[in-house]
């Protein structure tokens, strides 16, 4: 007989930076989803997020009108559809991402935070990184409302040093990324990795990075440049098709630009194919699998292609980038720098991959492992509910 659920754990409110047409940020809800009413026993967790290809709509709680703009009355209607779902949840949880780096005087954290205070409702955060902080100003009011956090589960060593230092109250698990459990959601095991029949070509995947904020323009057109022009020439030197994955198809945000300027570079050179965040997480996950190698801008590209056993290649344009690498025991031969001085060393990294049999330290079933500390080490997890 299944133990009965923690109360607190029924109906959990998922909050994160979700609704931006990004699939890591999709995968944490998949994720979550599935790990919750697993591990949990939870009966319906809700997630303050607009529909999705990979959930049932009564699973996504947010009105897809207030994601049109940032328009006072949109974002207005954003903050009162959450507020409507706070009132029907038993808990709310941070589900993943690098949703504790800055927080305004006026954010929804504060609302989250002053609705546990009275409610006696509990607060968790699961799959999270913490910092770095955009500023002093931010640091003070995030590290006010992780004080209230009842259970956090950090995905990098860097956020558990940052939260130990601050003397964080709650109960703290250096834990791992979400997407770790994105295959056991999906129904399927930790798989070999897809071989290649002899004589046929290999698919190379590739994520872009549409916006990078935190660079400067000429400096992001220059990496652009080199990852462009090195995937072009392995396509000229090597037998390689290529799939291009447009993991954020936000207007704004996103990266279908940059990625239709590689599609066009490639054009009657190779077989390629285009899967974006519109095709859903799962038919990204299939067309990953396909691969033999990748080089990805977006850390969940890489984090995708590693869980598939795939040899890839990731650019650190944020630290998040370097913590996922160095977590996983990165091989040297495949590390590239933020910025590649040219298309040379990009190319020669991709063609090494074709040959060298490198592979990260970290075994992917530990990475998965990691992963599923976020819930089953958790104050709600059910009894008897880890595998053995």
């Amino acid at each position: 007989m299944r133990p009965e659920a923690d109360p607190a754990a029924r109906r959990p409110l998922v909050v994160g930076y979700y609704g931006m047409e990004n699939v890591g940020d999709n995968a944490f809800c998949l994720v979550t989803d599935w790990a919750s009413r697993t591990y949990w026993g939870s009966e319906r967790p809700v997630f303050a997020a607009p529909p999705m290809v990979d959930l049932p709509p009564e699973s996504t709680g947010m009105s897809p009108r207030w994601y049109r703009s940032r328009s006072v009355p949109d974002r207005m209607g954003w903050v009162l559809n959450k507020a409507m779902l706070l009132r029907g949840s038993s808990m709310l949880v941070f589900g993943g991402g690098s949703v504790f780096r800055d927080m305004g005087p006026l954010s929804e954290k504060r609302l989250f935070s002053l609705f546990s205070r009275f409610s006696g409702h509990p607060m968790a955060a699961v799959g999270v990184s913490v910092g770095p902080f955009l500023s002093a100003s931010a640091e003070r009011r995030l590290l006010e409302v992780l004080r209230r956090i009842n259970f956090i589960g950090v995905r990098d060593q860097a956020s558990a040093e940052l939260l130990r230092r601050a003397g964080h109250p709650g109960r703290l698990v250096a834990a791992g990324d979400l997407a770790g459990l994105l295959p056991e959601a999906l129904g399927e095991r930790l798989g070999q990795r897809y071989e290649r029949a002899q004589g046929t070509r290999a698919r190379l995947g590739v994520t872009l990075l549409g916006v990078d904020y935190e660079a400067a323009a000429p400096q992001a057109r220059r990496r652009e440049d080199a990852l462009i022009d090195g995937v072009s020439e392995l396509v000229r030197r090597e037998p390689v098709d290529v799939t291009v994955f447009v993991f954020n198809t936000h207007p704004v945000h996103g990266d279908e630009r940059v990625s239709g300027r590689l599609r066009r570079a490639l054009d009657g050179r190779c077989d390629v194919r285009v899967v974006t965040a519109r095709d859903g997480v799962r038919a990204c996950w299939d067309e990953m699998k396909r691969c033999n190698l990748g080089l990805h801008m977006r850390m969940h590209g890489a984090v995708f292609a590693y869980l598939a056993d795939v040899p890839f290649a990731l650019v650190p344009y944020q630290q998040k980038c370097d913590d996922f690498l160095d977590e996983i025991g990165q091989p040297e031969s495949r590390r590239l720098a933020r910025v590649p001085e040219d298309s040379v060393e990009v190319t020669k990294v991709l063609a090494g991959m074709l040959t060298d049999q490198a592979a990260p330290r970290l075994a992917r079933e530990e990475f998965a492992e990691r992963a599923r500390w976020n819930f089953t080490r958790a104050p709600w997890a059910l009894p008897g509910s880890v595998p053995s």
